[in-house]
């Protein structure tokens, strides 16, 4: 018998709703589990609550119908120099499964100061290059990645919103702000031929910290009440829609050509230009952006594609500072001292189903267990 973490104890409650959601247990024909779907565990902004990040981990290994873990970025508190990050290590190498790490603004100090900042790929070889044996990723060289689950007929791609310029300013800090959301080129062309490449029976999820598109609410028992904010509308190139505008073209299955310019750091930040074909491999299905950096429940669409989905997670962590921006409370020692996600995916229905593990009652006391959204 499985010896029962403490996090599984807690939260037996909603386990019945996750083996639902995924189809787990369900026999058809006589065969158990035929039509189980993907269940991806998300965490978010863990700010370097090792103890929670535990209880994630113990929390995917107990469950069989549990396929990866997912965490959408800020690993660090603060800056990038104010502790190895071995804590991080230590815990996600505990995995039995695939757990994957995007980079978050925190990852990369948040900062110009070279003396606490860092490059993404400083931050990639701290917190996600030492945890490749448990990424489940043929390709470990770059903080960018594509995942493909051909079981459930399922990609994941996970970006780097920090892909900044590594130029030296007169003072000899960055000259962009680590915290400044850039795609460089390389990327940009590594994930178009990444999405020319991904079967076309397969259905897509992009992970990344934040999306930085203009974005408008859905109604949804997980879209939080009057949030603090919504996800910046402007970057480094203004209104972005870089990432939205190549999503858009590999759903239709067509052709593009644009080009990109800085508003802020000109002459430093990179021209983008955007090329791709995507018309011989024909329409893509785009299910949903999953971000952190919010700290909120949030459920959005972009406001030029309104048919792409955006989904926020609150964080994982367990401090005061939830209790600020979160309208999910937190209390150590019961079950609203976790706050995880677990997303299922039914490709044949177009369904994302969003079970919470941990606190799901909010400060307007409405409950926020489990809900369905098309896609």
């Amino acid at each position: 018998m499985k010896n029962i973490p403490l996090i599984v104890e807690r939260n037996k409650d909603v386990e019945h709703i996750m083996h639902a959601a995924c189809r787990y247990g369900y026999n058809t024909a006589g065969r158990s589990n035929v039509n189980k779907q993907i269940a991806i565990l998300i965490t978010a902004d863990i700010h370097e609550d090792g103890a929670r990040l535990a209880n994630a981990v113990e929390y995917l290994n107990y469950y069989d119908a549990l396929d990866i873990g997912l965490c959408l970025g800020d690993v660090q508190s603060s800056n990038f120099s104010e502790n190895d990050g071995t804590w991080y290590t230590r815990e996600v190498l505990k995995s039995k499964k695939p757990f994957l790490t995007v980079i978050g603004n925190h990852d990369v100090g948040n900062s110009d100061d070279i003396s606490i900042s860092a490059t993404s790929k400083m931050a990639f070889e701290k917190f996600v290059l030492p945890t490749a044996g448990v990424t489940g990723l043929d390709d470990t060289d770059k903080p960018y990645f594509l995942k493909l689950f051909p079981e459930y007929k399922v990609a994941l791609i996970g970006l780097d919103n920090y892909d900044a310029p590594t130029d030296l300013d007169e003072n000899g800090n960055y000259a962009v702000h680590r915290s400044s959301r850039v795609f460089s080129q390389k990327q940009i062309n590594w994930l178009i031929e990444s999405l020319d490449n991904i079967p076309k029976e397969f259905h897509l999820l992009v992970a990344l910290h934040i999306v930085t598109c203009p974005t408008e609410l859905v109604d949804s028992v997980f879209t939080q009440n009057d949030p603090e904010e919504l996800p910046s509308q402007t970057t480094v190139y203004g209104e972005d829609n870089i990432l939205t505008d190549i999503i858009d073209a590999w759903k239709r299955g067509e052709a593009i050509e644009r080009a990109y310019s800085p508003v802020k750091y000109v002459g430093i930040a990179p021209d983008i230009r955007v090329k791709c074909d995507f018309s011989k491999r024909g329409e893509g299905v785009f299910a949903a952006y999953l971000m952190g950096h919010e700290h909120e429940d949030l459920i959005m669409r972009s406001k030029k594609y309104p048919d792409q989905l955006i989904i926020a997670f609150p964080s994982t962590a367990a401090d005061n500072w939830q209790n600020y921006c979160s309208n999910l409370p937190r209390a150590v020692g019961t079950k609203a001292e976790d706050c995880l996600t677990v997303l299922s995916l039914d490709t044949e229905r177009r369904r994302i189903s969003l079970v919470r593990v941990g606190s799901n009652i909010t400060m307007e006391l409405t409950e926020r267990t489990y809900t369905s959204l098309s896609y």
